[in-house]
């Protein structure tokens, strides 16, 4: 496989006080963030090729895939925080259809209706507040 190498000139004064470690990651996600914007232009082009005509990565795809908003926060959410969504979804919906004022005279309803409430809060609470980590 054949490897392209790219170069950033930044300015010492700007990272005089990265540690090598830190300069070593920076370097990795300048790279990671590079391969998204090339991932990107490629799927730019192929949508607006017309059949049958050579492929060609123009400027103009490259810079269109560096601005789309959605390479700034292109992450995956996890299968944890999808999981967390569907069990926020279900028990908001479970708490909605127990919210029936005249099965509330019975204990065990009442039970499910706030244990399903508490669910369907918590959940939503941790989502809100773990946004930077669920992606």
């Amino acid at each position: 496989m054949n490897l392209m190498r790219i170069e950033f000139d930044i300015p010492e004064e700007k990272v005089q006080n990265f540690s090598q470690d830190a300069r070593n990651e920076l370097n990795k996600q300048a790279s990671k963030i590079a391969d998204e914007i090339v991932d990107e232009a490629g799927r730019i082009e192929a949508s607006r090729r017309l059949p049958e005509t050579n492929s060609e990565v123009t400027q103009s795809n490259v810079k269109e895939a560096a601005t789309q908003p959605r390479m700034i926060v292109a992450r995956r959410k996890s299968w944890k925080s999808r999981i967390i969504q569907i069990i926020a979804f279900g028990s908001s919906l479970v708490a909605g259809s127990l919210l029936d004022t005249d099965k509330f005279k019975e204990t065990n309803h009442v039970v499910w209706f706030i244990v399903m409430s508490f669910l369907a809060v918590g959940t939503f609470v941790y989502l809100t507040f773990n946004q930077d980590n669920n992606g």
